[in-house]
């Protein structure tokens, strides 16, 4: 596969492109950080590691320079962090001397604001309405929860805030009946609807909001965690069978029950650790191709798994396959390397 493949054949690039796993493990990266973008953090930092080991590995065996491109990104990206720090840090402390709360009520102009902080179902929106140096307005635009803002917990807090015309923190926030993240979000996005209306306000730069955005993002909660374990789970299993499909002659591999019948049946019965032929089935299925060449001078061709599997499965046919598969591989790669360095 060259770098020219996208342009003069692109289906063929994909097709290429998905049979490496290295892909498809970034694929279902990128839906995971989709779907949960709280958990890109862990998500990048998952990929990290895994690339690293493999390319690694493949530095070990061949030379490959590609975890040095990842040394590379990854020093990039501490970088980057630092710089995004400095930023924030410098900012931070430039915020106390013109914060909104209490007296920096007056430094508010007249006006409506919006804000937005995270509560314990979600973003909270508010919409902030402020005149002579008074807030004389406040209206919840959304919440996942509404009614614990406008009817429950959080209508007191909204009322003192109102009566004072002014943000000012709860002098007991247990008396909000454990809606402490909740009256936090909320507290939050009243703080960023009136920080809009004091003129130079100071603000994180593009390149700080953006990095901590697409790298770091917020701290996962509980049920975003959870949801990543039942997703992963899901991903292996989808792998595990996707590997075998789309790979000529392997997909049996993916019926194997572990049973080891063809294991009693096999002449050979063991080589090197691994049990035959169950272990090399399941090599395959793993997509250990180089390895199930290696051991493929082991098996004897007899036949007799085949007449003992509960399901019919034929070790040297799967066998043969993921020995075909792996030649392949390595013409593939030694014609890629011919390429390059030409």
């Amino acid at each position: 596969m060259t770098w020219s493949m996208p342009l003069h054949d692109p289906l063929l690039f994909l097709r290429e492109a998905l049979r490496t796993r290295g892909v498809r493990l970034s694929i279902y990266l990128i839906i995971a950080a989709a779907i949960f973008p709280s958990s890109r953090f862990i998500l990048l930092l998952c990929l990290g590691v895994a690339l690293a080991v493999v390319w690694t590995r493949d530095y070990l065996r061949t030379g490959s320079r590609k975890v040095l491109y990842l040394g590379a990104a990854v020093l990039l990206l501490i970088v980057g962090y630092a710089v995004a720090w400095v930023n924030v840090t410098g900012v931070d402390e430039l915020r106390v001397a013109k914060s909104p709360w209490g007296s920096g009520i007056d430094l508010v102009a007249d006006g409506t604001y919006i804000g937005q902080g995270e509560g314990f179902r979600g973003p909270i929106t508010v919409q902030v309405e402020v005149k002579d140096h008074r807030i004389i307005g406040i209206q919840t635009l959304d919440y996942p929860d509404l009614i614990s803002v406008k009817d429950n917990e959080i209508a007191k807090f909204r009322e003192e805030v109102l009566a004072k015309g002014r943000l000012e923190t709860p002098p007991d926030r247990g008396m909000y009946r454990g809606a402490g993240l909740t009256l936090t979000g909320y507290i939050n996005a009243l703080e960023s609807a009136l920080s809009k209306g004091i003129p130079d306000y100071p603000r994180y730069s593009f390149f700080s909001r953006m990095f901590l955005s697409a790298f770091i993002g917020t701290a996962p909660d509980r049920v975003t965690l959870n949801s990543l374990a039942i997703l992963f789970a899901v991903f292996l299993v989808f792998e595990y069978a996707l590997q075998s499909m789309i790979t000529v002659g392997t997909g049996r591999s993916i019926s194997c029950y572990n049973c080891a019948t063809c294991v009693g049946a096999c002449p050979i019965k063991e080589a090197e650790g691994v049990q035959i032929p169950m272990g090399l089935v399941l090599l395959t299925r793993l997509g250990n191709y180089e390895r199930v060449m290696e051991l493929s001078k082991y098996c004897v061709g007899c036949g007799r798994c085949a007449a003992k599997c509960p399901i019919g499965n034929s070790g040297p046919l799967v066998i043969s396959a993921a020995f075909l598969a792996c030649r392949e591989l390595m013409k593939e790669k030694a014609l890629r390397e011919q390429t390059e360095t030409s």
